[in-house]
């Protein structure tokens, strides 16, 4: 059951706060000496006495900013989900705490050098430092039922996860120019990973970021240079969960649900979704780092991927585009288009179950046989979420995105950077055929990839072996 504060605790917790940030900013803006608790009471709009119902002494009330956000983490732990393994639970407890695409406020960071800088404080910083390894140690020990009183493993994780927090925000704090902290959190807590088997870093963490008319929700996984997915009609990253797992021991490995579908929803109206998604894969590449990314698109997402490296073609190293069903490229490019209408046509009268059947019985797609697809405990929330996509694909994609015509000078120019990848079990269906044709205009070969159109889930394994082959070719 979850624990709901009430009106007196939210406003005592709302009089903490006040309290402990206009300590902070007066600490950072007069010095720490010249700083009296009357000021901070004035500050916060109480009184001294209210100021010391909630600190002992000034050094308390600049330092609770840290306590506070270690007892949050701590919180969020035992929040998490009773099926999440422990591991991940610290993670997302932790990351919960980290804003994504932020840069730091010059205030606050100054306000971090404070804390952790300033002699007079020293001594208050320490005994934060305890109060947030004790309160981590407890939530772990409480999620796995161990005796803080006999067992050392609560506090001994409970230290490390501290520790790696500490490091990350001196490294943020000290990092010209400027960076996000999330990045260096994540970072901080993968080199925990060198503890064999005690903290795999292949745990995807949720994120959000913002472009204009959307917001893109996103996940990561590993450390390496990154590589982003980008899925196809089902428009959900967790269709690449299988490959992103067998990947991540080597690459910092980014799945999204493009602009539209349920979790990255849109401000207003689609507009000109393929120029779109390009500018949106871009706006992820360039947020999540400054060298260029790995690319991976299947079926739509291949298309995007194309339309990506045409026109920032600085920020790819390698695009593979897997099966992009370019209809334009075809020499019986008005038939098939007219078929994509038909089914459309039939998703208004007969729904979308009778569209689909007769889709994939046209294309050569065959239906996916459930026993032999490995999918994550957490599957049926994300079929629900396709359920909910198909409409929108019906809608936006299904024949807008075979209407694609790519860009095949500025393709050329940047050719040494594009794999052009089919299935080998779908070599001879609609999906495949643009690409063959595509590789004749840019004098490349088509590469052959283990199993079908979704050979990413069906053939995880191989897949992933192959890929990672041929990027670091």
């Amino acid at each position: 059951m979850a624990f709901v504060l009430g009106l007196r605790e939210r406003k005592k917790l709302a009089t903490r706060e006040a309290l402990a940030f206009a300590a902070l900013r007066l600490a950072v803006e007069r010095g720490v000496d010249e700083v009296l608790v009357e000021d901070i009471a004035a500050a916060a709009g109480v009184s001294p006495r209210t100021f010391n119902n909630y600190f002992a002494s000034k050094y308390e009330a600049i330092c609770s900013v840290a306590v506070d956000r270690a007892r949050r983490i701590a919180d969020n732990l035992r929040a998490r989900p009773d099926s999440e393994t422990l591991w991940p639970a610290v993670i997302h407890a932790a990351l919960d705490e980290f804003r994504d695409a932020e840069l730091p406020d010059p205030a606050w960071t100054a306000g971090v050098r404070l804390i952790t800088g300033v002699p007079a404080l020293q001594g208050e910083y320490h005994r934060a430092q305890a109060v947030m390894q004790a309160a981590l140690a407890d939530a772990i020990a409480g999620r796995t039922g161990r005796d803080l009183a006999t067992d050392m493993f609560p506090r001994i994780m409970a230290g490390a996860v501290a520790a790696a927090l500490q490091v990350a925000l001196d490294r943020w704090v000290d990092a010209d120019p400027p960076v996000s902290v999330l990045p260096v959190i994540r970072e901080a807590l993968r080199q925990l990973t060198f503890l064999p088997g005690v903290f795999p870093m292949d745990v995807p963490t949720q994120h959000t970021l913002a472009v204009p008319g959307a917001g893109l929700y996103y996940e990561i996984r590993g450390n390496g240079p990154l590589l982003l997915l980008i899925t196809g009609g089902n428009g959900d990253a967790g269709a690449f969960d299988g490959l992103a797992e067998r990947l991540a021991d080597r690459y910092t490995v980014v799945a999204y649900d493009r602009r539209g579908f349920t979790r990255s929803p849109l401000d207003g109206a689609p507009h000109d979704r393929i120029v779109t998604d390009g500018a949106d894969a871009a706006a992820l590449i360039t947020h999540l780092g400054d060298e260029p990314a790995y690319v991976l698109g299947s079926s739509s997402g291949a298309i995007v991927a194309l339309e990506l490296l045409g026109a920032h073609p600085e920020l790819v190293r390698t695009a593979v585009a897997h099966e992009p069903p370019m209809a334009t490229l075809l020499p019986d490019a008005a038939t098939w288009l007219e078929f994509f209408d038909g089914i459309y046509r039939t998703s208004r009268t007969e729904g979308n179950l009778a569209a689909m059947a007769a889709f994939t019985a046209k294309i050569g797609m065959r239906r996916p046989d459930r026993q032999n697809i490995e999918l994550p405990p957490e599957s049926a929330p994300m079929i629900a979420r396709i359920q909910q996509n198909l409409e929108f694909w019906m809608e936006h994609e299904l024949r807008q995105y075979p209407r694609y015509t790519p860009d095949i000078e500025a393709l050329r120019r940047c050719a040494d950077k594009l794999v052009l990848a089919i299935g080998h079990d779908s070599k001879d269906t609609f999906p495949a055929q643009p690409n063959t044709v595509l590789a004749e205009h840019l004098g490349l070969e088509v590469v052959e990839f283990p199993g079908d159109h979704v050979g990413y889930v069906t053939e995880a394994d191989t897949f992933a072996a192959q890929l990672d082959q041929l990027l670091r070719a």
